[in-house]
């Protein structure tokens, strides 16, 4: 499980749900040192949902704890998906090409194209089990 702490501000509140405008600092804290996703997302703010059990009111300065139990296993699945599609779509292609008697390595390429575009299917319906969640756990001082 992986577990990053950012600051917010809260922009509306539902009940026990706050919409929150989170803006990422830069690279990781503590054991996240040097990550490539936050440095990518380092001032590129976005709005959120956000589980608020302590009652952070609009307009308030929040530290948002951003708990990702799938975070290791997404990785894995965008970064090797593809590349087993790749070699699997080599392999359909020269075992094709042998087949009906034509040039292996153009039949390899070509499935190895496909296989990598269709890679982005299964990604795409997996990767829908692998949201973080968001929860306030504590209140900063206010903006105003």
């Amino acid at each position: 499980m992986a577990d990053f702490i950012e600051e917010g501000i809260v922009l509306s509140v539902r009940g026990n749900v706050a919409q929150v405008k989170i803006t990422p600092k830069g690279t990781c804290p503590d054991s996240h040192v040097g990550c490539p996703v936050k440095a990518w997302l380092q001032g590129k703010e976005f709005i959120t949902d956000a589980d608020n059990s302590i009652n952070a009111p609009a307009v308030q300065k929040v530290i948002i704890k951003i708990e990702s139990p799938h975070f290791y296993a997404g990785l894995m699945l965008v970064f090797v998906m593809p590349l087993v599609f790749l070699i699997m779509g080599y392999l359909v292609g020269i075992f094709i090409a042998k087949l009906i008697n034509r040039q292996e390595e153009f039949f390899g390429y070509i499935f190895m194209a496909l296989g990598f575009i269709f890679s982005f299917i299964p990604i795409g319906l997996i990767g829908k089990h692998f949201n973080p969640k968001y929860s306030i756990i504590e209140i900063s001082k206010n903006l105003s």
